[in-house]
């Protein structure tokens, strides 16, 4: 058998020269490869030397003195590898790493002359004097000398012996007649290949065209795109309809058939429809626009639908015990408490007034527990009708009853499925449905309203009440075993009355979400905050929050607010609690002395601790004051208010500067009335 053997500077371009020679001549020929520096580079008995480059050969003959037949192959770039070149963005700059200078040359000018020409070459190769490294770089099959530095190695593979030098091999070999048609099946080989794959890809692009189609036909927008020249490319149904056309309009002018095309809203068929542009980029160039028409009625759909995400979306919990602002021991004993309860899976009892954040304690517990990730489920028993509230939590099936929608309806036990379910009010809780509720706590299954099959339920329950439920038990209200089956527990919220030291703290805290970050003596009067501390807070943090928000709302810039400035409510029942020497005086919500009640009626009271408030204010002051505050008390009514309190010797009437003061037997009633 004959015998080739192939030199080159790097054994991986020997390598792939011999497989691509093998291919052809079907191993019917012995085929070896050195690197030019092999110490094992044996040429006896070979009838042709193969060199890879005419670099590679001066090299060689620099060196040695050898007399035997030899070609220096031509070769070229495998042009089906190419493909990853045309993705890089036209300027960037490429390292072309090869094993020469004169092979760099070579592999720069042919892959310009396939059509690579959008990319900036830099040669590399072993031994250059200077470079400027580049993030990518390109190599036909030469990985081994790419520099460090580079992020990215584009391997097109080693450059193939062409088809002339390929011939002249069987030429040197004398073996025309016996490779001529292999040569020829090895090329064509190629071709059909190469074609195999553009017709794979035409048939994608088409698919994908057809599935792009598809989609925007099933778009409810009208959608027209165009190129940068502003023909139609592709349209969608919705649109045609939208404009009222029934012709093709690929190819045509946007704005030859659509002037109206820039306007955000134009009439069409007396119809009104929103226009929105975007521009299409393909690698930082421009490629053409999207055009989206949209008839009110589809921005209505839309609007509705963001409005039914945005309220599914309430079933998740908000608040972490961080939001939980308080210093009062007994405050943060009860948050430790609720912490270590947290971890567990047991039913928890919230009691507590009104206001005083029972939901924001559920939802803290629910958001330090293992369920955190999946839903918080919140359902109010007093905002149900007793009716509705079986097919609220457990749900119903289709056809249950008269009404009940396509489908059925899942129950919020089930929505609320490995993650927490938050029973507030549980007190008003229909009794007949208490029995049920029982069995969901002891079984974990509900059973759907039509029903007979039993769901399995994996959900934690916090409940709670601002009702006394022991009390409620004895009133035959509410189920004893209920109670006990929730109470496993029990926590308490502190009501605003005994964590006044808290007070001050919190409205700062509320002044703050309402972007008033001054001190707070330099919004509210001093008066007014020691009036604040004292009041007992009936609606607790929510009744705070609410005044906070009323008081931003109405302060008038470079002034304070004052008692005037407090909500009617607060101020037609104060009662001075007692009097400092300095006659400043701490002021207490509700009167619960019957003596005083009867002493002065509630306009009267109204106007003595005006007189208090504000020394020496005059009847016509006080006539302002009561219509701001909606009283409604007329100089007349007034008049004879101060007569009486002036005959009782609650107050002194001076002439003059001085006005109306309080005396000091007023300020014994006041005392003995606390």
């Amino acid at each position: 058998m004959k015998k080739i053997i192939i030199i080159s500077l790097g054994k991986e371009t020997g390598k792939s020269l011999k497989m691509q020679l093998e291919s052809i001549l079907e191993k019917n020929i012995i085929i070896y490869y050195f690197s030019i520096d092999d110490k094992n580079l044996d040429l006896s008995d070979s009838d042709l030397i193969v060199f890879s480059s005419a670099d590679v050969a001066n090299l060689f003959f620099n060196k040695n003195n050898i007399l035997k037949k030899y070609i220096i192959v031509k070769r070229v770039i495998q042009h089906e590898l190419l493909d990853k070149l045309f993705t890089l963005k036209k300027g960037t700059n490429v390292l072309l790493v090869n094993d020469t200078k004169h092979t760099c040359e070579v592999a720069i000018k042919q892959l310009i002359a396939h059509g690579v020409d959008h990319l900036i070459y830099h040669p590399y190769y072993p031994g250059i004097d200077s470079y400027e490294i580049q993030r990518i770089a390109i190599t036909p099959g030469e990985e081994e000398f790419v520099p460090t530095g580079v992020s990215e190695i584009i391997n097109i593979g080693t450059r193939e012996i062409d088809i002339v030098s390929i011939m002249e091999i069987i030429i040197y070999l004398d073996d025309l007649e016996i490779y001529q048609d292999l040569l020829s099946s090895y090329f064509y080989r190629k071709i059909v290949t190469q074609y195999k794959k553009y017709v794979n890809i035409s048939n994608k692009s088409i698919k994908l065209t057809r599935i792009l189609k598809d989609i925007i036909d099933n778009s409810e927008e009208g959608i027209i795109y165009v190129n940068t020249k502003n023909e139609v490319l592709v349209y969608n149904k919705v649109s045609m309809k939208i404009l009222g056309f029934s012709e093709d309009i690929t190819g045509k002018n946007i704005y030859d058939i659509f002037p109206n095309i820039n306007n955000e809203l134009t009439l069409i068929n007396d119809n009104e429809i929103f226009i929105s542009n975007k521009k299409i980029y393909s690698k930082n160039e421009l490629m053409g626009y999207t055009i989206i028409l949209e008839t009110s009625s589809i921005i209505d759909k839309l609007d509705e639908e963001r409005r039914r995400k945005k309220k599914q979306n309430i079933n998740s919990a908000r608040y972490t015990f961080e939001d939980m602002i308080g210093n009062n021991q007994k405050v943060l004993k009860m948050i430790n408490l609720s912490k270590k309860i947290s971890k567990s899976n047991s039913t928890v009892l919230i009691q507590g007034e009104s206001g005083t954040g029972k939901e924001i304690l559920a939802q803290a517990i629910h958001n330090e527990s293992s369920r955190k990730n999946n839903k918080f489920v919140a359902i109010n028993f007093s905002a149900l009708s007793e009716n509705l509230v079986e097919s609220e939590l457990f749900g119903y099936e289709e056809g249950a009853f008269t009404g009940a929608k396509k489908g059925g309806k899942i129950g919020l036990f089930k929505k609320a499925h490995k993650g927490t379910i938050f029973l507030d009010e549980i007190g008003d809780a229909p009794y007949h449905f208490q029995t049920r509720l029982l069995r969901v706590l002891q079984e974990r299954e509900i059973t759907p309203v039509g029903s007979c099959d039993p769901i399995p339920i994996d959900v934690r329950v916090i409940a709670a009440t601002n009702k006394d439920l022991l009390e409620e038990v004895k009133a035959n209200r509410f189920r004893e075993d209920l109670f006990y089956r929730i109470n496993v527990m029990p926590l308490y919220t502190i009501s605003l009355r005994d964590r006044k030291d808290d007070i001050e703290l919190l409205i700062k805290y509320y002044l703050r979400k309402h972007k008033v970050f001054a001190p707070i003596n330099k919004f509210l009067d001093e008066k007014v905050i020691d009036y604040l501390k004292e009041y007992n807070w009936p609606g607790n943090i929510r009744e705070l929050v609410n005044i906070v928000e009323f008081l931003v709302n109405i302060k008038e810039d470079k002034s304070k607010i004052k008692f005037e400035d407090l909500p009617l409510y607060m101020l037609k029942n104060l009662v001075h609690k007692e009097i400092s020497p300095n006659r400043n005086m701490r002021i207490e919500e509700g009167n619960k002395n019957n003596k005083f009640k009867m002493t002065l009626s509630d306009n009267e009271i109204w106007v003595l601790n005006k007189i208090y408030l504000n020394d020496g204010i005059g009847r016509r002051a006080l006539c302002k004051i009561s219509k701001e505050e909606c009283l409604n008390l007329g100089e007349g009514q007034i008049r004879g208010i101060l007569n009486k309190l002036k005959e009782s010797g609650y107050i002194e009437v001076n002439k003059g500067i001085k006005g109306t003061k309080i005396s000091e037997k007023g300020i014994n009633l006041i005392n003995k009335g606390i």
